[in-house]
């Protein structure tokens, strides 16, 4: 899963992922007796969920930067 400052952009998930997606939704609609349109819906809202959680993860690492900066700032005070 990519963080702040490693992720893969947007285009090249989906130019290497597209047809491994296509394949999922084939085979999962195929094994749960689902249409496509189904399926489709269930992994989005799995992908949403995925993203919240990234979306998490990238704010909490944003914020121990921003804890560090203000502690750099704190100790150079401190010297002055």
């Amino acid at each position: 899963m990519g963080t702040l400052f490693n992720q893969t952009t947007r285009k090249d998930y989906f130019d290497n992922h597209a047809v491994k997606f296509l394949d999922t939704v084939k085979t999962l609609a195929r094994d749960y007796g689902l249409t496509v349109e189904e399926t489709c819906r269930i992994l989005e809202l799995s992908m949403k969920i995925d993203d919240y959680n990234r979306k998490d993860e990238q704010l909490t690492g944003l914020g121990r930067l921003i804890k560090d900066l203000i502690d750099e700032i704190s100790m150079l005070r401190d010297k002055l």
